[in-house]
């Protein structure tokens, strides 16, 4: 909510497999005043359906009487490095099986067609190689092939903004320039925006106040994420040849003109993906309000308030003429239009009603309209190298478009009575009417009920010691609607046929007598403050169960379609959040300590009243996200290794891991728990904050680490690769690999080949024998890939996430200047992984803010940055 406007957060979608901006990132962070939070359903009475999870509040900043020009100049700079990147070996270079030698890259030289490295030593040996033209050349290691690729990005935010306010009148003015540059080459973006704030008070009794904030965000090109050979910054690195030298592939085009790379056939030049095949989004978006405010009487106003968020969002996928995979390139341009109207009216009384009672009511209704857009051309095959025009196709073009609307009527009303300012009782009731659920049920009432006793207050505690004590208690219940287009199945059309198009179901089954989503939550709290308030706390326990949720259902799909719409499943959360704030030291230097931590518990009760479905699909990779019956919420599900009653995994008959045939859960994704310690140093005009947070428990499928066991590339696969990294000497009699291995115990049968990079897997033999029989290095590391058990670590982390020093310049310095005030700081973020117990990863880069958490993927680098800002007061 931005100044009581519901705002859209959405993704929409991911096409070109690009790394967008989340859409509540269009907000300028220097217009914002403050941001709070109102957890859990009780939001749900003033802010719908939608705040059923808690509401984020946002209030950005209005005029205020001005000191001075009322002029504020605000400036920062920011340089952005790599956190984190895969730990790579650098002993062995590309190939298989030891081998390699370049010729063409696709498969006409010893193994040079092969994208991983399995190949020989980096030791120096001679070996024609993709830049030599099949001159042999020292086959060595590059350590920082890939950090070489990525730059130090950078941002520069410049805003100015003048305010002002009198008797009858507040305004605010501010522009803000962003120019952001990735870290990933040719990437970046900018970013303009405009706030306009201001209220008139009219007559004594009437108040109009306005918002308008619009931003324009762009961007010629985005970083590619994810797997798409055409986009991707990190799959190519996970297959990288560790002797391959990036600077090589700087230019990539040869003196032919002709696209020039490490490997032929799989992949396009780093750079060329880079700078040829781009996705470039330009999104322009307004965010306003009117509201009246009349003043009936003593203690009744009323407000009328209408907003608007409306962008739209323009994006264009160019694969380039000549990419490996693509190679007539393609184009696509995306079109979405997104608009969302809420216009309340409501009554506010409130009044002292004697001594002891005060009473507050408040009553209102609320119209919701919402239109979403979708509109998609691709030129599926360029003609024509170089052009990007959809008539510059040499296949018929492919479209698509989605049309989404919405319509809701609201009304609630809000009662709380106040007994001597330490009793309070409160109501709430809110009655929805949505366009998206059929008529009969249509309408949904949610209400709810608290209450709070302020023991210093009730018991005349004036004490030194304790300074406030109040206790909170209460029960909500708040419903859902659904997407919109969920109650009929409809005929989609595609691709003509004999000149007419043809009509297609579609996946889901729907559900005509579709039902709302249902939440039901109690919650009990204690809030004290102690020792002249050095000592603050904090503690809430909750209780929540969902009901009636709307799935998608897997099917069989002889029934016509892939999935079937449901009112099902029961999910029960409970959990406690708590906030201490300590002050140790409050003099001239002053020291604040502020603490949170927060545990939730999680258990599916019941996916659906028939006991049909015992698992509920939420997302997949190798390994999916499910819900099932009797499990924490966001089970990670997979293949595991087969094991036997004491826990010991079980080996097939060539020595390698066996997989157990029956899917098992293998963790969960939601942590155990979450806090944070914040310290503040504060001495005359200068402050340090240190943040510090941390997640301990929830797992977390590493799909970079499933990747680069696979291809050799990552540290985690050199023991036993060599004789000096343990690996046992083997051979194969005959010569012939079909005979197996057998291990070397003295010496060799004459003529046999003699291999060291043998491995045994720790494991016991079906009969329960320990596990005997010798893999080679690459044999043994690829066995994981499809074993997902293998891939999910411990999510856990700690973080130094910020560090900023700050210094307010004093007053008497800026006097003979004419100014209001000037200060400077310096800012780190994201500065160090304290500790984490998965590899190669940034664990968090595995969440996000949907369903689908827990499962990374070839993701880009997280980073760390350093800024510093200055903020002048005229």
């Amino acid at each position: 909510m931005v100044d009581g406007i519901p705002v859209d957060n959405s993704q929409l979608n991911s096409a070109g497999a690009r790394d967008y901006a989340n859409a509540i990132s269009d907000i300028n962070p220097e217009d914002i005043e403050s941001i709070s939070v109102l957890k859990g359903p009780n939001a749900a009475a003033l802010y719908g359906s939608r705040a059923a999870a808690g509401v984020i509040l946002i209030k950005t900043k209005t005029g205020k009487s001005k000191k001075g020009l009322g002029i504020d100049v605000n400036s920062n700079a920011v340089l952005e490095t790599l956190l984190t990147l895969p730990v790579y070996q650098n002993a062995f270079g590309q190939g298989s099986e030891g081998k390699f030698s370049y010729v063409d890259g696709a498969g006409k030289g010893l193994n040079d067609g092969v994208d991983e490295s399995w190949g020989p030593k980096m030791d120096g040996r001679l070996i024609p190689q993709f830049f030599s033209k099949g001159v042999a050349v020292p086959f060595v290691a590059h350590p920082d092939n890939v950090r070489d690729f990525f730059q130090t990005g950078y941002a520069l935010n410049n805003g100015i903004s003048v305010a002002d306010a009198g008797e009858r009148y507040d305004y605010r003015i501010s522009y803000n320039n962003l120019k952001q540059v990735g870290i990933v080459p040719n990437s970046g973006q900018g970013k303009n925006s405009f706030v306009f704030n201001t209220s008139l008070k009219i007559t004594p009794k009437l108040t109009l106040t306005a918002n308008a904030n619009y931003s324009k965000l762009s961007s010629d090109n985005l970083p590619g994420t994810g797997g798409s050979r055409s986009t991707s910054t990190m799959l190519q690195f996970t297959w990288f040849g560790r002797q391959v030298d990036i600077n090589q592939l700087k230019n990539y085009l040869d003196e032919n003109g002709k696209t020039f790379n490490w490997n032929n056939s799989y992949y396009s030049n780093p750079y060329w993906v880079a700078y040829e095949n781009t996705v470039s989004q330009n999104r322009n978006r307004i965010i306003g309000s009117l509201a009246l405010n009349y003043k009936i009487i003593d203690g009744l106003d009323f407000n009328f308030r209408s907003g608007t968020d409306y962008y739209n969002d323009r994006r264009k996928v160019r694969i380039a003429y000549g990419t490996n995979g693509t190679p007539f390139g393609s184009y696509t341009e995306s079109a979405f239009t997104v608009n969302e109207n809420n216009t309340d009216a409501t009554l506010n009384f409130n009044k002292q009603l004697n001594d002891d009672f005060s009473f507050e009511l408040l009553g209102g209704g609320n119209i919701r309209r919402q239109y979403i857009e979708q509109n998609d051309q691709s030129a599926p095959k360029l003609a024509i190298a170089g052009l990007y025009t959809l008539k510059n196709s040499r296949d018929p073009l492919i479209s698509s478009n989605n049309l989404s609307r919405l319509k809701s009527y609201s009304v609630y009303a809000s009662g709380q009575i106040g007994f001597r300012n330490y009793l309070f009782a409160n109501i709430t009731a809110r009655n929805d009417w949505s366009s998206t659920l059929p008529a009969q049920n249509r309408s949904y009432f949610y209400p709810s009920f608290n209450g709070s006793f302020v023991a210093t207050e009730a018991f005349d505690i004036k004490s030194e010691a304790l300074n406030y004590l109040k206790i909170r208690g209460g029960w909500s219940k708040v419903g859902k609607d659904a997407d919109p287009y969920r109650l009929i199945n409809t005929y989609a059309f595609g691709a003509p046929f004999t000149g007419n198009p043809q009509l297609t179901t579609g996946s889901i089954d729907l559900k005509p007598d579709l039902k709302p989503e249902t939440t039901t939550s109690t919650e009990l709290g204690v809030e004290a403050v102690f020792f002249n308030k050095r000592l603050r706390f904090d503690l809430s326990a909750y209780n929540t169960n969902s009901y009636n949720q709307i799935l998608a259902a897997d099917v069989s799909q002889s029934t016509g379609f892939s999935s079937k719409l449901l009112n099902a499943g029961k999910i029960n959360n409970k959990g406690i959040e708590a906030q201490l704030g300590i002050t140790p030291i409050k003099k001239a230097f002053t020291w604040d300590v502020d603490i949170n931590f927060a545990a939730n518990r999680s258990r599916v009760i019941e996916l659906d009243a028939e006991k049909f479905l015992t698992n509920y699909v939420v997302a997949s990779n190798s390994a999916q996200v499910i819900a099932t019956v009797g499990q924490p919420y966001g089970s990670l599900f997979g293949t595991a290794f087969l094991r036997d009653a004491n826990g010991n995994i079980i080996v097939n008959a060539t020595g390698a891991p066996a997989t157990n045939p029956t899917k098992q859960v293998l963790g969960k994704y939601t942590p155990d728990w979450i806090g944070g310690v914040y310290n503040t140093f504060s001495y005359k005009g200068i402050s340090l904050g240190v943040l510090v947070d941390a997640s301990f428990g929830g797992s977390i499928y590493n799909g970079t680490y499933a990747t680069g066991t696979y291809t050799g590339v990552l540290a985690s696969t050199l023991p036993g690769r060599a004789a000096e990294y343990g690996g046992i000497s083997y051979y194969y009699p005959g010569n012939d690999k079909a005979n197996g291995t057998v291990r070397v115990n003295g010496a060799a049968p004459a003529g046999v080949t003699v291999y060291d990079d043998g491995i045994i897997f720790d494991g016991v033999t079906a009969d329960g024998k320990r596990n005997e029989k010798i893999l080679p290095a690459q044999q043994y590391y690829k066995t994981f890939r499809n074993i997902d058990e293998a891939n999910i670590f411990d999510a856990s982390y700690v973080k130094l996430r910020e560090v900023k020093l700050s210094y307010n310049l004093p007053a008497k310095w800026l006097r003979p200047l004419s100014l209001q005030g000037v200060s400077v700081s310096l800012v780190g973020r994201n500065l160090w992984i304290i500790h984490r117990n998965t590899v190669d990863i940034d664990p968090e880069v595995a969440f996000n803010t949907g369903n689908g958490q827990g499962l990374e993927s070839l993701s880009n680098p997280s980073t760390r940055s350093y800024g510093i800002n200055l903020n002048v007061k005229f």
